[in-house]
């Protein structure tokens, strides 16, 4: 897909603000709770040079470290969103896109609808939303934060995994697939998500996302939030250097799981 120059200047600006919206609240949030920057990245296991180079808008999260910058500074995942611009466009789609809804450009309001904002309805462009770092992008589909749950369209450019190796976090996750395909790894288990799929599980299990195309793929979360993990400074990801078929987890000794994959046939996984 090419850009022409307008279009390419709104990326730009785009990428501008969401920096600047992660490195304001990280830092806001941080001086609220008086914690020095070598402080918090102990608390979650990574590096002061991390956390530096996010707050000086050098990097951008990843999605384990966006949960664990929450937990930690008890907050919630989309304190870090940047709020509803219609202008910034999503991660560009394919060029056949035709009616799937990968579009995201700015839509008029209907005439009479409020200009300032709607308290139950929220337009595509209006969306609050993060691009996280290795090409995944969340947008809140609600208009304000809510204190329970977060509710969330994931778009995951070719090839864009939430984290290389499994993490987990406090709460409960439900999803289902709008267009292309995910892997996404649950303990032991690999599922194949296609369209219409969908698959709920404890998010203190140890899992990760992954679109192995060669093109976008969409879907819907919902994620209840643990409220006893919230407000408290817990750490709410546990980060797990191994790979799904090896990891030494908790595990139902029931053994394997079969799933249904794309093409209807069962199979069993083992990662």
């Amino acid at each position: 897909m090419t850009l022409d120059p307008h279009q390419s200047q709104s990326y730009v600006e785009a990428a501008e603000r969401q920096f600047a919206t992660v490195r304001e609240r990280l830092i806001e949030r941080r001086r609220e709770l008086g914690m020095s920057m070598s402080s918090l990245a102990r608390n979650i296991g990574v590096s002061p040079s991390m956390i530096s180079q996010i707050e000086r808008g050098q990097s951008l999260p990843s999605v384990e470290t966006l949960f664990a910058l929450a937990a930690a500074l008890g907050a919630t995942v989309d304190t870090f969103f940047a709020a509803g611009a219609a202008d910034a466009p999503a991660p560009p789609a394919a060029e056949d896109e035709g009616h799937t809804g990968l579009s995201h450009g700015a839509q008029d309001a209907p005439s009479g609808e409020p200009a300032g904002g709607n308290r139950y309805l929220v337009r595509r462009a209006q969306r609050a939303a993060i691009n996280v770092h290795g090409g995944v992008r969340w947008e809140r589909l609600t208009p304000q934060s809510l204190q329970d749950v977060e509710f969330l369209e994931l778009i995951y450019e070719p090839g864009a995994e939430s984290n290389e190796r499994l993490y987990r976090h406090p709460g409960f996750e439900m999803v289902v697939v709008l267009e292309g395909r995910f892997d996404i790894y649950v303990g032991f288990e690999r599922y194949e998500l296609g369209p219409g799929d969908s698959m709920a599980f404890a998010s203190s299990i140890p899992h990760r996302y992954v679109n192995p195309l060669s093109q976008p793929s969409r879907a819907v979360t919902t994620i209840l939030r643990d409220p006893a993990a919230q407000g408290d400074g817990r750490v709410a990801v546990d980060l797990l250097a191994v790979e799904p078929e090896s990891a030494p987890l908790e595990h139902d000794p029931s053994g394997g799981v079969e799933k249904e994959s794309q093409t209807g046939s069962p199979v069993t996984t083992s990662g």
